[in-house]
């Protein structure tokens, strides 16, 4: 009877996930083709066989797969842990790595509110000055 090596433990630290009007994207983590796992904010648990993974992380918009994020890591040595941080935008990529990342997209996110706020501003000062 052939022995199958024991699993490892994979820990990965996931940020927020994208605000998607008062709710949260999906964020997900495909290991091997078909194994695809949810993610939630915080630590999440998996177990994987020995060998070498290219991690695929995304959030999930309706159909599309944003704030994307590859990570190669390697499960022979013992138990991995990462971390992604899912972007606070629909239009930045996501980060991921061996120690704590920053979620990307704060700038743009920033810059959104502040054409937001400062074009009606601008419109309504311009119309005034006439």
């Amino acid at each position: 009877m052939p022995h199958s090596p024991p699993a490892v433990p994979v820990a990965i630290t996931a940020s927020d996930g994208i605000s998607l009007k008062g709710r949260r994207a999906k964020m997900l983590a495909e290991f091997a083709p078909g194994f695809v796992v949810e993610l939630g904010p915080g630590l999440n648990q998996v177990q994987l066989a020995p060998g070498r993974y290219r991690v695929q992380l995304w959030s999930q918009y309706v159909v599309w797969k944003v704030g994307k994020a590859t990570l190669d890591i390697d499960t022979t040595r013992g138990p991995v842990h990462f971390h992604y941080a899912a972007p606070h935008t629909l239009y930045s990529p996501g980060a991921a790595g061996f120690h704590p990342v920053a979620r990307p997209g704060r700038n743009l996110l920033i810059g959104f509110y502040a054409v937001a706020f400062l074009v009606p501003t601008l419109v309504v000062l311009i119309a005034y000055l006439r």
